[in-house]
């Protein structure tokens, strides 16, 4: 694709910005209507007026998957508002096993540097916490993996990276910088300060990968290291770390962090360097 082709199918940094905030205001709104409708219904429908625990967990999971339809509603909206061609204008573009699976990999093998993170911000700043990662995995946990994956992997995946690669980081051109945007952007979004620092670096790997390759690759990294934590969490044996009782063994993050920068050579060998724009 030429230079002029991809200028054309950008949208502006301004336009993307200002999308990713209203989108965020909206997701907002979104989830907390879900919220009401939601426990409405299970007040009047058979557990006559008696919310149970399970129909706080129904409403949050119908609360998360209103947000993100919201978000993903907005990444796609902008192209379409300006009758550019989505697949091209958001990156949606295919490439090769490997880079799919490196991407993957390496997303899921950044979990226990989050860990680390979250555990030193919450002992630096025990008060600095709105307390979402350990209610997310009670959560998690009391809920069925096909109730749990559509609405923690499936669609935070598709929407969080259409939004802040396909958007934003596109919106801000081929360069280092977008990708620092993109991924601090990101992290951000997640308003917690312990959950930020948690998903910083994933979101930095996630908007180098976007960089170096497409908004599809990291769409389904993303699902697949969502999909993956959701497993953990139902494993007697697997789930260790930040929001649990057991604490990740300091052997894992050396290994991990060994496997991720595998990870980052299979990259840059099956990609090209992009030339910033």
């Amino acid at each position: 694709m030429s230079a002029l082709q991809l200028m054309s199918e950008r949208i502006s940094l301004r336009r993307a910005l200002l999308t990713v905030g209203f989108a965020f205001l909206g997701a907002q709104l979104a989830a907390k209507l879900a919220v009401d409708i939601a426990g409405t219904l299970i007040t009047h429908g058979t557990r006559l007026h008696a919310v149970s625990s399970a129909g706080s967990a129904e409403s949050i999971v119908a609360s998360m998957l209103a947000s993100e339809l919201v978000l993903l509603m907005a990444a796609v909206a902008q192209p379409l508002s300006l009758a550019l061609p989505v697949r091209a204008t958001l990156g949606l573009h295919g490439a090769s096993p490997e880079v799919f699976a490196a991407a993957s990999v390496g997303t899921v093998m950044l979990g226990p540097l989050g860990d680390v993170l979250m555990n030193a911000m919450a002992q630096l700043f025990p008060g600095l916490t709105l307390g979402v990662v350990p209610a997310l995995h009670e959560l998690a946990q009391r809920l069925p993996l096909w109730l749990l994956w559509p609405a923690f992997a499936l669609m935070p995946g598709a929407a969080e990276e259409l939004l802040f690669r396909g958007l934003l980081q596109r919106a801000a051109g081929r360069s280092l910088g977008a990708v620092v945007l993109s991924g601090v952007a990101f992290a951000l979004f997640h308003v917690d300060p312990v959950h930020v620092a948690g998903v910083l670096p994933l979101g930095l790997f996630l908007a180098w990968v976007a960089y170096r390759s497409s908004t599809l690759v990291t769409l389904v990294a993303h699902v697949v290291n969502n999909s993956v934590a959701i497993l953990t969490i139902h494993s007697a044996t697997l789930d260790v770390g930040y929001g649990t009782d057991r604490e990740l063994p300091p052997s894992f993050v050396a290994l991990s962090l060994g496997v991720v920068a595998v990870c980052v050579a299979v990259v840059v060998r099956g990609t090209r360097a992009p030339s910033e724009a």
